[in-house]
């Protein structure tokens, strides 16, 4: 998950270092400056108005800067799908286990009484079957939990709607006291969960209905089918888009990109050998 942070917020950085240093947009080594004097010397070869001839060497270097810019351009729109790929596979995927762990939690019978618990002659203590199903589907949903907790809190600075959705999986921190008193400790910090296993157990045998409203459709198990449901409705948008990473110079590189700066480049070359050759 911090693989997918640090790709995410280097393709920004990169960017962003790049405009801030007059760099292109796109890559490579051609500055601002550069990009500006090839469009301005196209227009004068093209209107005629050029102080000196538009050569051919001229034309032979914008069209290696037009390559180098081109090249650079797809390097950076391959990174950035390849980031988006992967941050949205691993989102889908930490948002589907969680959501199976939360259901079974939810669903699960909460019909335990102090007979599930035995204690033989030499102190040792044994669950039922049941009780020890019930445990491991909490551990379960504590894990995936903490797991969507950590890659949306580990992403966030990726864009506002994952800040957002750190924040409303932190959100178990309200709850601190009441999770505790049944075995389920919280971070105050970071809202991340850890399972005290024989706290939760007496719970259980104890307290099964308290237990049930804390952890089932009403509590934990509720509250993260209730934040999947709100990350999977926008999940598509989590991550940003090229054009809102790096705004208005998205534009500047496609017109640099294309094939209409290249066509000229080439007949303008073109017609400079015709010149040299009559």
């Amino acid at each position: 998950m911090s693989t997918i942070s640090s790709m995410a917020n280097n393709t920004y950085m990169m960017y962003k270092f790049a405009a801030k240093a007059g760099l292109s947009p796109t890559g490579g080594t051609t500055n601002t400056g550069t990009l500006s004097g090839l469009s301005s010397s196209y227009a004068r070869a093209k209107s005629g108005t050029a102080a000196l001839p538009y050569d051919e060497s001229s034309a032979a270097s914008d069209m290696q800067t037009l390559s180098s810019i081109r090249e650079g351009h797809a390097g950076l729109v391959s990174s950035y799908t390849e980031t988006k790929t992967t941050f949205n596979t691993e989102m889908k995927s930490t948002l589907s286990d969680l959501a199976g762990s939360a259901a079974k939690v939810a669903s699960m019978s909460y019909d335990f009484s102090a007979s599930d618990i035995q204690t033989d002659a030499a102190g040792k203590t044994t669950y039922s079957d049941g009780l020890k199903s019930a445990i491991s589907s909490v551990k379960s949903l504590v894990s995936d939990y903490n797991d969507a907790l950590s890659f949306f809190s580990d992403n966030k600075d990726v864009s506002k709607r994952a800040s957002a959705l750190a924040t409303e999986f932190a959100d178990t921190t309200y709850r601190a006291d009441s999770y505790s008193a049944i075995g389920i400790n919280v971070d105050s910090k970071t809202g991340k969960l850890t399972l005290d296993e024989d706290k939760l157990a007496k719970s259980l045998t104890t307290e099964s209905s308290r237990t049930e409203n804390l952890l089932g459709k009403n509590g934990l198990a509720g509250k993260a089918q209730s934040h999947v449901a709100l990350a999977k409705f926008q999940q598509d948008k989590v991550f940003p888009s090229m054009q809102s990473m790096i705004g208005g110079e998205m534009t500047v590189a496609s017109l640099y990109t294309g094939r209409t700066l290249q066509n000229i480049s080439s007949f303008v070359t073109t017609g400079n050998l015709i010149d040299m050759l009559f």
